[in-house]
């Protein structure tokens, strides 16, 4: 094939001279032939040497046959003895359209001659030695040939094995330069640094991609790697109501239509409003923390999660019992202090585990087929060690503990607090008796918060325990009863009820069966009355949007 000549050797052809400005292997623009040379001069130069160009093509093993033979070979040599154009230039080395089969131009044949000549071409060209120096004998063209075929043939290439084929390749074609045979990592193709190559996938401060091997759309990107793309997961799903809204989204009761039948709840969380409300975070939370504590029996876990392109989307399991306060509209004492049990065990579970929860309200407690609590909605959940504390303003007003709202720092005594609010309600039917503004105002942003929250009324000089709303069904409160709603409803965090143990030790659950409770073996249904049972959970109408995912 000819040996390769670099460097200065390839240049563009401008005023009679090579300009080595032109890199090797570029394209090289028409040339003008140059003025004729004084002869004097000429003597004084050296001879140039003779120089053959050949078309830069696919390195394909058809076209390496063709160069074998020459074909694509376009013979150029610099003419410095004589001024014509090269139209007028015979029998001294022309340049020839050369014609292909059907009639058109196939490209440029040289007239061999001893007498420099230009070409002039666009396309891309590299440069070799003459042509007599890299000629070689026939026999041994038409062996590599011979080879070549073997090589190419698929009827041979599937009876031999793996390395006899490339053993042919390589003799075929000895002048292809051979791959790197040592082991790399792979790297994508975008244009990264090497230190951020190797660092962790998710930054540390906003859940933004460092590195992606793969077009990634950044509103996937922000919620990767903990919810993964599915495009179709979502259609296994048969919508069928529409249960409630949220925050960031809509809740549907969804049955599976390719397992087993069964039926699901299934959150569906806009993209949008999520950024808009900047709760990347947030729902992460949210989903770890029902990952880690899914298993507890007290609390729904997360069964699936993934994204779309525009949708983030969270199934959990169905309670067709619906809310507390909607399915019983009573509550008897043995009834409630069963409840505030169960209640306290998943707080003092989650509190164990680092997690405040901060939204315990009515709303978020679904009653199971025996009619078990179910802690649902760990979207204002977070991370929060034992003894800390933190000042972040969320929950709803009726529940809120008096630190939460003045703006005080506060810690997991908050939760207890709203444990004491559902109490009351079990007992009396009513929330208990607090002004809410009072604590606002203490706050540095007291006249934003109160245009952007509903207060509750609060009656003046009313005691903070109220009497049962409907004595006659409700009953006269126990003393047990009271006393439980003091300790849990105290203003100050430091004097309130504020764990399991505490709980255990009050006159209300002396020689109580803890065990019992924990494992979910006392029957709710013994303490229900035909009283007590509300209407079923209401069934909404399906809408349409729940078809736009």
């Amino acid at each position: 094939m000819g040996n390769w000549v670099g460097g200065g050797t390839g240049g563009r052809v401008s005023n009679g001279r090579v300009d080595n400005l032109v890199g090797f292997g570029q394209s090289i623009p028409p040339a003008a032939l140059v003025e004729s040379v004084d002869p004097q001069q000429q003597q004084q130069q050296p001879q140039p040497r003779a120089t053959t160009t050949r078309i830069d093509r696919d390195a394909s093993e058809t076209d390496a046959a063709d160069d074998e033979d020459g074909s694509n070979v376009v013979g150029v040599q610099l003419h410095r003895g004589s001024s014509d154009p090269p139209d007028k230039l015979t029998g001294v080395g022309q340049v020839r359209p050369r014609a292909g089969g059907d009639g058109s131009d196939g490209g440029i044949s040289l007239v061999r001659s001893s007498e420099p000549v230009v070409v002039a071409s666009r396309r891309t060209v590299s440069f070799q030695l003459p042509s007599d120096q890299r000629a070689e004998p026939l026999g041994l063209r038409l062996y590599r040939q011979a080879i070549r075929r073997l090589a190419d043939s698929d009827w041979l290439r599937g009876r031999l094995p793996p390395s006899v084929a490339h053993l042919l390749r390589e003799a075929a074609n000895p002048s292809r330069r051979r791959a790197r045979r040592h082991p790399c990592r792979i790297r994508p193709i975008s244009r990264i640094s090497r230190r951020r190559w190797h660092q962790s996938t998710v930054a540390g401060d906003g859940g933004q991609l460092l590195k992606s091997c793969w077009p990634v759309r950044q509103t996937e990107g922000l919620f990767l790697p903990l919810f993964p793309v599915d495009e179709r997961r979502q259609h296994r799903y048969d919508r069928e109501t529409h249960l409630g809204d949220g925050a960031f989204g809509r809740v549907y009761r969804v049955r599976d239509t390719e397992h087993t039948g069964s039926h699901y709840a299934l959150k569906l969380l806009r993209k949008s409003n999520i950024l808009d409300g900047d709760g990347v975070r947030q729902l992460q939370d949210e989903v770890s923390i029902q990952r880690l504590c899914g298993h507890h029996p007290f609390i729904v876990g997360c069964l699936d999660f993934w994204q779309n392109r525009t949708h983030i989307f969270l199934l959990s399991s169905y309670y067709g019992n619906g809310e507390l306060f909607q399915r019983l509209k009573y509550f008897t004492a043995e009834l409630t202090r069963l409840y505030v049990a169960e209640l306290a065990i998943a707080l003092d579970f989650l509190h164990n585990a680092g997690i405040i929860y901060r939204d315990l309200k009515s709303e978020n407690l679904l009653l199971d087929d025996r009619f078990h609590l179910k802690l649902i909605d760990f979207g204002l959940s977070r991370w929060l060690s034992v003894g800390s504390y933190t000042r972040t303003f969320c929950g709803t007003i009726q529940y809120m503990a008096p630190e939460l709202l003045s703006g005080d720092p506060y810690g997991h005594a908050v939760d207890w607090w709203a444990l004491g609010v559902l109490a009351c309600r079990m007992y009396t039917g009513q929330y208990p008796n607090v002004d809410a503004m009072q604590y606002l105002s203490q706050r540095q942003d007291a006249i934003s918060v109160q245009h952007s929250v509903k207060l509750p009324s609060a009656t003046p000089g009313a005691p903070l325990i109220p009497e049962p709303s409907d004595p006659d069904r409700r009953g006269l409160l126990p003393v047990a009863g009271r006393d439980l709603l003091q300790r849990l409803l105290q203003p100050v965090a430091k004097d309130r009820l504020r764990s399991l143990l505490q709980l255990q030790r009050i006159a209300l659950y002396q020689h109580y069966r803890w065990e019992t409770v924990r494992s979910a073996e006392i029957d709710p249904c013994e303490f229900i009355t035909d009283e007590c049972l509300g209407a079923p959970a209401p069934v909404e109408a399906s809408d349409d949007s729940f078809a736009g995912f």
